[in-house]
C-alpha cells in the first residue's frame, strides 16, 4: 500500500512525498502553485523543480528525508516511543516531521497543516529553569527529548539537544517554551553540558570556539550560555527569523540543506572514509571530502564568495582542532530557484582538547587525515584539488592566523566562563595561538611549492 505525506513551508503546500512500504520506493510530486511561484525552490538540488511528477530517483527522496532524521540515541528513542524501526524513514518522518531543520513541515493530512484557532489560543508549556536542570540531571534515566510522556524531534547529531522558542534576550527577562512545530516553531537549540568525565566542558569549548570565529568576523551562529545552574550551550536557530506584527509574533523558517544533501550522499557518507580506516578500507574515500564540498559552489549564485567561505571554514577548523568538521557540519541556504548559499557555521569544537578520542580528520588535507602531520604539501594538494590559488590560500591562512592569535587570548579572558572553567579555555587560547603559528608558516611554504610537484 502507498501512503503519503504532504510538504509544506509555512502554510504553503510544496511538494507530496509517496511511499510504497513493501518494496520500499519513494515518489514525489510537487505542487502546481509551488511550481508557478517564482519564490519557489526545490528541496534540493537533486529534487530539481523542473522534473515531471515522481521522475526523481526514489533513493534520492529517501536519502534527503534521512538527513532531516535525528542520529543515535535521539533516534534511539523515537524509535522505542512510536514503536517503529529504525530502517522505517517514512514512520519516522511521519512522527518528527512537524519540526525538521530548514523551512520544511510534514504532515499526514492536507487539511492539517495548521492547527485550529483553539489550538492556537493554547497556553505555550513554559520550562522554567529548576525544571531543565532537574531534566539535564536525568538524562541518562530521561532523554531529554521527552517531555510530557511525549518524544519531541531532535536535529541531526549525536549530542542532546533540545529545541525550544525563547521568546526575548536574556537580559530582558527571556523564558523557555516547548515547540510542537506546528503552533509553535522553536528559535533555539539547547546543547546542555552532561558532565561526561570524557569530555569535560564541552558547552564551554563550543561557546569558545563559537564565539571566536565571531570575534574574528566570521560568520559563525549566534550562541550564549544560560546556567540553570548548569552550564547550556544556546544556538539561535539561524534558518528561522522572528517577524513582529503588533502583539503577534511569527516564527518564518528557511529552508537549508547541508553539503551531505547538497551531494546526494547518505548519512553514513558524512566522513570522508566511510567505511572506516582499517587497512583494507582506508583507501576508499567515497564520502564528503573537501573536494567535494567545494565543488558544491558551483551551485551557488556567487561561486568565488562560496569558495572564499568553505576555505575560511576549513581553516578555521585546523586553528580549533575540529577532527570532527564532516559533511552535516557545512550548510547552504537554498534560494528561490535552487541557487546555495552558504549558512552560517556550528558545531565547532576543539576535539583535540579531550585525550583518548579518535580524532582522524573527517575530511583531509590533501591525503594527510592526521592533524598533527599536516604539511604544507598536504595544504598545498588541498588547494590545487578545491581549485583554490595557492596565494589566496596563504593570505588567508595568515590573516586568520592573525586574527585568530589576538582573538582567542581575548575570549579566553570573557566573563562567560566561571573559575573552574577558565583554565580550561585558557588551554584552548593557547592551542589556538600555537596552531595560528604553525598555519601561518605553512601556507607561506604551500604557496611556493612548484605546481609540478603536486
Amino acid at each position: 500500500m502507498t501512503h503519503a505525506l504532504q510538504v509544506w513551508v509555512d502554510n504553503n503546500p510544496v511538494a507530496v512525498i509517496e511511499h510504497e512500504g513493501r518494496d520500499d520506493r519513494w515518489g514525489l510530486r510537487y505542487a502546481p502553485p509551488w511550481l508557478a511561484d517564482a519564490q519557489a525552490f526545490p528541496l534540493s538540488p537533486a529534487l530539481p523543480l523542473g522534473r515531471a511528477p515522481n521522475e526523481h530517483a526514489s533513493a534520492t527522496i529517501k536519502r534527503f528525508i534521512e538527513h532531516l532524521l535525528p542520529e543515535g540515541r535521539a533516534l534511539d528513542v523515537v524509535v522505542a516511543f512510536k514503536g517503529l524501526t529504525k530502517t522505517n524513514v517514512f514512520g519516522l518522518i511521519w512522527a518528527l516531521g512537524a519540526e525538521t531543520a530548514g523551512a520544511l513541515r510534514f504532515t499526514g493530512d492536507a487539511a492539517t497543516a495548521t492547527k485550529d484557532a483553539s489550538d492556537q489560543a493554547s497556553t505555550p508549556r513554559e520550562i522554567p529553569l529548576s525544571e531543565l536542570d532537574e531534566r539535564i540531571a536525568q538524562h541518562e534515566q530521561v532523554p531529554l527529548t521527552v517531555w510530557d510522556g511525549h518524544v519531541r524531534m531532535s536535529v541531526a547529531g549525536l549530542q542532546d539537544k533540545l529545541l525550544v522558542y525563547i521568546d526575548k534576550p536574556w537580559v530582558d527577562g527571556g523564558r523557555l517554551f516547548l515547540v510542537d512545530g506546528q503552533q509553535m516553531a522553536s528559535t533555539h537549540i539547547l546543547k546542555p553540558d552532561t558532565g561526561h568525565p570524557k569530555t569535560p566542558h564541552l558547552a564551554v569549548n563550543e561557546h569558545f570556539c563559537m564565539s571566536l570565529a565571531r570575534r574574528m568576523g566570521l560568520p559563525a551562529a549566534e550562541v550564549d550560555l544560560l546556567r540553570t545552574p548548569r552550564p547550556v550551550l544556546v544556538v539561535r536557530r539561524f534558518d528561522r527569523t522572528v517577524q513582529h506584527t503588533g502583539d503577534q509574533v511569527q516564527v518564518q523558517r528557511l529552508h537549508i540543506i547541508d553539503a551531505c544533501q547538497a551531494c546526494d550522499l547518505p548519512v553514513s557518507y558524512k566522513y570522508e572514509r566511510h567505511l572506516g580506516n582499517a587497512p583494507e578500507v582506508r583507501h576508499i574515500r567515497d564520502g564528503v571530502s573537501y573536494e567535494k564540498l567545494f565543488a558544491c559552489a558551483d551551485l551557488s549564485g556567487n561561486k568565488a564568495s562560496t569558495r572564499l567561505a568553505m576555505l575560511r571554514w576549513a581553516l578555521f577548523q585546523f586553528l580549533i582542532g575540529n577532527s570532527d568538521a564532516h559533511g552535516k557540519n557545512f550548510s547552504f541556504f537554498v534560494r528561490p530557484g535552487g541557487l546555495l548559499e552558504p549558512s552560517p557555521w556550528y558545531d565547532l569544537v576543539s576535539v583535540l582538547q579531550y585525550p583518548g578520542f579518535d580524532t582522524e580528520l573527517a575530511m583531509a588535507y590533501g591525503d594527510v587525515f592526521e592533524h598533527e602531520t599536516v604539511s604544507a604539501f598536504a595544504l598545498a594538494d588541498f588547494a590545487t584539488r578545491c581549485g583554490i590559488d595557492r596565494k589566496l590560500l596563504r593570505r588567508e591562512g595568515q590573516r586568520l592566523a592573525k586574527l585568530a592569535e589576538t582573538a582567542a587570548m581575548a575570549q579566553a579572558q570573557a566573563a562567560d566562563y566561571k573559575a573552574d572553567e577558565q583554565a580550561f579555555v585558557q588551554g584552548i587560547a593557547q592551542f589556538v595561538a600555537q596552531q595560528a603559528k604553525r598555519l601561518s608558516q605553512l601556507v607561506a611554504d604551500a604557496a611556493n611549492i612548484k605546481s609540478e610537484y603536486l
